[in-house]
């Protein structure tokens, strides 16, 4: 039970906001891993992904109640070499439909709420419910009283990231001022960005992306199968305001070995590619995204 939770927190994705940074609410971005050898069945792969992301406008519920709609698509493209079968699904999808429900109870304090439903799958066979994968957060965050600039919070995450039905708790901190901005969601990312003039900044982060997918069957039963992938880098990273409020983002560093796991219908790892993994590598991160001055109210 301990190695599920331990593996949940390593790759549940992020939550209330989806976006480069605390305030870019449209963005898209280009991954890319070179070829990476699997370590526990034959073969190799290198992953690319392609994503899109917006936050809609948001509308009022009351006087103190705000809601936005978030937008996201991931098209995943895996080649893949000498694995001497053809189970492996070389194209995946991930398309996000969600809301962001910002309750403000008093100056300093805000509730969150962020229900979304997944549709990950490799489309090859027909559209059920086993390609809706649902997930809810909700967090309070509480604004420091001497220091505006602050904001931390606590909340628990309900998702289907990395494994079926997982409950975490999760935990946020934004700080920024005209030097230094930090943005974390735990355990999410983590920027850490030094801000020399309002065109360019630099800094660090730490990205953990995960996912399950239903995929064509291949079980001799005839049942159904899932994969189960996770990613994780730590990079550099450059900012650079290119026109008006659009930016320019890139990153490259290290990518961390990453979960490649064939599932039952049970969501468990089918034996032969139980604890499967890519090896580590370097990753590369080009995208373009806007950027609001202020977070949105």
């Amino acid at each position: 039970m301990l190695k599920y939770f331990l593996f949940g927190i390593f790759c549940v994705q992020s939550i209330w906001i989806s976006a480069q940074t605390d305030n870019d609410p449209i963005y898209v971005n280009y991954n890319f891993f070179p070829s990476r050898d699997f370590d526990k069945v034959d073969g190799s792969a290198t992953y690319q992904q392609v994503e899109a992301n917006v936050i809609l406008p948001g509308f009022n519920l009351g006087k103190k109640t705000k809601v936005y709609t978030n937008l996201n698509y991931k098209v995943n493209s895996y080649d893949f070499e000498d694995t001497g079968t053809d189970v492996y699904p070389t194209t995946l999808n991930d398309f996000r439909l969600g809301f962001i429900v910002r309750h403000q109870v008093s100056d300093i304090f805000e509730l969150i709420l962020a229900p979304r439903i997944n549709v990950r799958s490799d489309f090859e066979e027909k559209f059920s419910k086993r390609d809706l994968f649902p997930s809810a957060h909700l967090l309070g965050l509480r604004t420091h009283k001497q220091n505006p600039n602050l904001i931390y919070g606590l909340g628990v995450s309900y998702n289907n990231e990395g494994i079926k039905n997982l409950v975490i708790p999760i935990g946020i901190l934004q700080y920024k001022n005209e030097d230094i901005r930090i943005y974390t969601i735990i355990p999410s990312f983590a920027y850490i960005m030094l801000t020399p003039s309002e065109k360019f900044e630099y800094g660090l982060s730490v990205n953990l992306e995960a996912g399950l997918f239903h995929i064509d069957r291949f079980s001799l039963d005839n049942s159904p199968n899932y994969l189960r992938t996770s990613n994780v880098t730590i990079a550099p990273t450059l900012g650079y305001k290119f026109y008006k409020d659009f930016w320019f983002n890139f990153r490259a560093g290290y990518a961390m070995p990453g979960n490649y796991q064939l599932l039952d219908a049970d969501f468990e790892a089918v034996p032969y590619w139980k604890k499967n993994k890519l090896a580590d590598s370097f990753s590369i991160m080009a995208g373009v995204s806007l950027r609001v001055k202020e977070k949105q109210d």
